[in-house]
């Protein structure tokens, strides 16, 4: 018996020998990598009681629980052997007119979900080795907190554009260890760095490439368009070469594919493939473009061995020709450049955080809708619900989106920026919204003020937001900005994914009601301001732009902490007595502006335009000129058009001469 922490790299299943087989792969502080083999489990969807039907040839077993539809519908279990017995039953079940329930959930996120399992577990059970992996079947499991010291390989290729050659394979691995690698097609030379090896061919190199990849055995792989070009190559010149593409682990080759947009997805079995440009991007940071020197430049303040003025594909031939350790170096330098991105910017850290907040596995981190089921189905389950299949909700009409003022075009003195802090998770939980809530709604009914109706006993999600809040307000007293901004992530997807298609517990009442308290705060704050004597020039969704009376610029950050608790109290005040609720809501002086500009809209005349402004804003002691929306932080401007604006503004602000 072996009892160790495990933290969930990648997770599959597959029907086998009559059997449906979920294997998880994963890592461990002190036994290396584990990999956990669950065939005892079952397969199941849910059906009406009352319904009679007929499965040739299937094998399962049929058994009442206590468990209903939101139509208050007595349900029973369906089990299955194979997960592709089930996938007929639904079928045929489906086809004869009768209802299935959560017949489309995958077998390892309904197993991980219902055991509370968010990507680290502790696994007891009889174990064996084989090979570099310790292996239990069947386990005992159970959920902890356990972030693991990830081995992280960032490979990089160089190629040959018009023969279409493998020139070298570059990788910088980190972790327990650092180490520098490049494989090089070429004859050997003497004064050779340590980390270069030559081979006389692409498959010689490519061999002993992946020989040498198994053996150092990395957990998460990272590069710049990795998927879509570095690992594609390899696998395309793998199959070109005959010779087996087996990068994951236990020899197994990658499943890579091409999305509907575009962008490319890859399974590879144990290991994580994390492309930086993306993770970049879902982390919200902004660039001129995402080229590898532009991002290295802003980051690092270093670049490529080759200058972007340079015609890099011809150096690269050249190089290749006549100074194959000059290519070696530039090949290995961008590895190494696709690390310090991600170390200077917490890239794998935040990913792991979104995990461990989230239960989605690391490349799956996207989705939204499934890290949604994944919290909110247990616990139905557990008070006695199931949910329809995502294809049988009911769709109507998309919520209205945030409520922005309409901004008098003009320059403005002394703005203060007032925001309301995680407005929609905080309305979420100041009115118990929330799929059990709604369908409970007539039991000690709470009502917003977009009208609708919600539960104030029965519901799950405000509770999770509590717990998150909690967790981010620690997260934050421990500088743990990862987590912080990993749950501000997760908070925020609620109202989406409620109002969202793909999520089977849409309804349109879910989001209406979210946006339509949204906008009766802005709007009844700005109503409230007013009546105190403040102007709010503008507004956007969940901040209030609002000019300061005259005097108070001498210590704007004490006036505009004031107008926040003044609208804070205000608040608590009038949806106790209105609306018979505990306000969650909390607004929060974020800034200030001693120069405004709100731009005009670009059809003219007196309108002016939304998300769209500049200002000159107080950062401690000094003045920082601030642009949102507008053409300075669009990337398809040129440099000069942008430090033309830059300067422009500035003088005026400022009240330079700037003619």
């Amino acid at each position: 018996m072996l009892t160790s922490k495990v933290f969930i790299l990648t997770g599959e299943w597959f029907d086998s020998n009559g059997k449906n087989i979920i294997r998880l792969y994963g890592i461990t502080p002190a036994h290396g990598t584990v990999k956990i083999i669950i065939d005892n489990v079952n397969p199941l969807f849910f059906i009406p009681r009352n319904t009679v039907f007929n499965l040739p040839g299937i094998s399962h077993k049929r058994k009442q629980l206590e468990l209903k539809s939101f139509d208050e519908e007595q349900l029973d279990a369906l089990y299955f052997s194979t997960q592709s017995d089930l996938k007929r039953a639904a079928n045929i079940i489906e086809s004869s007119g009768i209802k299935t329930f959560e017949a489309d959930i995958d077998p390892v996120k309904r197993y991980l979900m219902e055991r509370f399992i968010n990507l680290s577990m502790e696994v007891t059970g009889k174990y064996q080795r084989e090979d570099r992996l310790v292996i239990f079947r069947n386990p005992k499991v159970s959920p902890i907190d356990f972030s693991p010291t990830i081995k992280t390989a960032s490979i990089d290729i160089e190629t040959g554009t018009k023969s279409d050659s493998l020139y070298s394979i570059a990788v910088h691995l980190t972790g327990e260890e650092e180490i520098k690698k490049v494989f090089i097609v070429g004859k050997p030379e003497t004064d050779v760095p340590g980390y270069i090896t030559f081979y006389k061919n692409e498959k010689d190199l490519l061999r002993n490439f992946l020989i040498w990849f198994e053996e150092v055995d990395p957990d998460v792989i990272i590069g710049w368009h990795v998927i879509g070009f570095d690992l594609l190559f390899l696998e395309k010149k793998c199959l070109t070469l005959t010779i087996p593409f087996n990068i994951g682990r236990e020899g197994s080759k990658p499943a890579i594919r091409k999305r509907q947009n575009g962008s490319y997805y890859i399974f590879i079995q144990g290991r994580v493939v994390i492309d930086g440009p993306v993770a970049l991007r879902a982390s919200f940071y902004s660039f001129e473009n995402f080229k590898l020197e532009t991002v290295a430049q802003s980051l690092l303040g270093e670049g490529k061995t080759i200058s972007s003025n340079e015609n890099k594909v011809e150096e690269i031939e050249r190089m290749f020709v006549d100074d194959k350790i000059k290519l070696a170096e530039y090949n290995l330098k961008d590895a190494e450049l696709v690390t310090a991105i991600f170390e200077k910017t917490g890239l794998l850290k935040m990913y792991i955080k979104r995990g461990e907040i989230s239960g989605l596995m690391l490349d799956n981190l996207g989705m939204m809708t499934a890290a949604f089921d994944h919290f909110y189905l247990p616990h139905l389950h557990r008070a006695g619900y199931i949910a329809s299949n995502v294809k049988d909700i009911k769709t109507a009409g998309h919520a209205a989106g945030g409520y922005v003022f309409e901004p008098v075009p003009g320059i403005y003195n002394d703005v203060v920026v007032l925001d309301f802090k995680s407005l929609y998770p905080s309305i979420i939980k100041t009115f118990k919204i929330d799929p059990l809530s709604r369908m409970k709604k007539e039991i000690d009914p709470i009502k917003t003020p977009s009208g609708h109706q919600f539960s104030s006993k029965h519901h799950f999600l405000p509770g999770f937001i509590t717990h998150l809040l909690d967790l981010r307000s620690e997260a934050k007293t421990k500088n743990d900005k990862y987590l912080s901004q990993a749950i501000k992530i997760l908070m925020n997807s609620f109202y989406g994914v409620m109002g969202s298609y793909g999520c089977r517990f849409y309804h349109p009442d879910l989001p209406s009601a979210i946006t339509g308290t949204g906008q009766f705060l802005l709007i009844g704050s700005r109503k409230f301001l007013s009546e105190q004597g403040y102007q709010t020039i503008y507004g956007d969704t969940d901040s209030l732009f609002v000019k300061l009376k005259d005097g108070e610029n001498i210590n704007p950050d004490l006036f505009g902490g004031k107008i926040a608790e003044t609208l804070n109290r205000y608040w608590g005040n009038r949806l106790a007595e209105e609306y018979k609720v505990e306000s969650s809501l909390e607004i929060e002086y974020e800034k200030y502006y001693r120069k405004f500009v709100l731009t005009s809209a670009r059809s003219g005349g007196e309108t002016g335009a939304k998300k769209r402004y500049a200002g000159l804003l107080k950062v401690g002691s000094k003045e920082v000129l601030e642009f949102v929306g507008m053409e300075f932080v669009r990337s398809d401007w040129t440099k000069l058009a942008k430090e033309f604006q830059e300067e422009l503004y500035s003088r005026i602000l400022k009240e330079e001469e700037y003619i």
